[in-house]
């Protein structure tokens, strides 16, 4: 039996694995997929956090999914081991799936979780989209990560709404690049500008192909 082309492996990169069916989903006008999403939060965690201690920790599109699926007394197993108490930021790329054991969905948002504020962030280039699962799922993160006695706060942020129906997780992912240098450079959300949101969404997806192939490069040149 001949091997499907679209299954085959364009690049391994830490914990993702990107296959030639999930980079075409660059190449033109399409919904990213939780693979894509997850490459580059992975991208961004190499990348952004230098020293040993992690200042930002961008959570899998996958871990996100079991976690908003799961009993929230339950959280403690998967995000102990990861320190997230420690960091500035806490990204979550969130769908609207209602599944834990398998990806889907048909919405992007982005929520992060600043520990400076004790604010849970909501980004939704679709407004009201995903209001409700997000607001759900940043009072269960904030149960986790905070003291009992702590006060907490879920704002759902105006940021540039997205024309079209699948650029939501474009959006996500230049959000993300925006809010980070962002905390990065003053510790926390408040402040941020999210002018160039637009201008960074058109040129997201060819921005992505060429970081791709770079990587594959490097790899290839490694080996």
């Amino acid at each position: 039996m001949a091997k499907d082309p679209s299954n085959e492996t364009v690049l391994s990169y830490y914990d993702c694995l990107l296959r030639t069916s999930d980079v075409a989903l660059l190449q033109g006008p399409h919904w990213l997929n939780d693979v894509i999403i997850g490459f580059y939060f992975e991208y961004l965690n190499e990348t952004l956090n230098k020293n040993e201690k992690k200042e930002l920790y961008f959570i899998s599109p996958e871990l996100t999914q079991l976690l908003k699926m799961t009993d929230p007394s339950q959280y403690n197993i998967f995000l102990d081991p990861l320190n997230v108490s420690e960091c500035k930021c806490i990204l979550f790329p969130l769908n609207n799936c209602d599944r834990k054991d398998a990806a889907g969905g048909s919405h992007w948002s982005l929520l992060i979780f600043c520990k400076q504020d004790k604010i849970c962030y909501h980004f939704d280039s679709s407004k009201g989209y995903n209001g409700n699962i997000a607001a759900k799922f940043a009072k269960n993160i904030m149960n986790c990560v905070l003291d009992k006695d702590e006060s907490n706060k879920f704002v759902d942020v105006d940021c540039p709404q997205q024309d079209n129906g699948y650029d939501c997780g474009v959006y996500v992912l230049c959000l993300a690049d925006v809010i980070t240098k962002h905390v990065l450079k003053t510790g926390r959300i408040d402040g941020c500008n999210y002018n160039q949101i637009k201008k960074l969404v058109h040129a997201k997806r060819t921005e992505l192909l060429n970081l791709i192939n770079d990587l594959k490069c490097k790899s290839n040149i490694d080996k």
